[in-house]
């Protein structure tokens, strides 16, 4: 599935969103405009236009939620909540679990792109306490 044309937009939107989010300028528009001709482009275009005053399961049922185990359908969603809470990794990822579907898969999205621009400061103390440790790592 990764190497559909759908799978393929959908990582091209993520990884955009990821670098813009990095930079301290994540803009849904600007991510669309960078995918490819597509379901995600669209979808994506679509989370540009929905305000971020939309309650999340909203906007899940609007933009999709993974249920559908497709790009168009995890990362429109994903990506509108990174955007919607840029800055805040723990605000992210609850909204993102608001909108059940794919919880895993959209949650990955989601704290991927904000925690490319937040970093591990950006995880919560309690959390990383809670970490399982990683044999040599951090």
């Amino acid at each position: 599935t990764h190497a559909h044309p759908e799978g393929v937009a959908g990582a091209v939107a993520v990884a955009t969103a990821a670098a813009l989010s990095a930079r301290g300028g994540l803009d849904l528009a600007a991510v669309a405009a960078a995918t490819p001709p597509s379901a995600v482009r669209d979808g994506v275009e679509k989370a540009a236009a929905l305000s971020f005053g939309t309650p999340p399961w909203k906007a899940s049922d609007v933009l999709g939620n993974g249920q559908r185990i497709r790009a168009d359908d995890t990362v429109p969603f994903a990506l509108w909540c990174a955007a919607r809470h840029a800055t805040d990794l723990t605000g992210a990822l609850w909204s993102t679990a608001e909108g059940f579907g794919d919880v895993d898969t959209t949650c990955a999205i989601t704290g991927g792109v904000v925690a490319a621009r937040t970093g591990v400061a950006g995880v919560a103390d309690d959390w990383l306490r809670r970490r399982e440790l990683v044999p040599g790592g951090l």
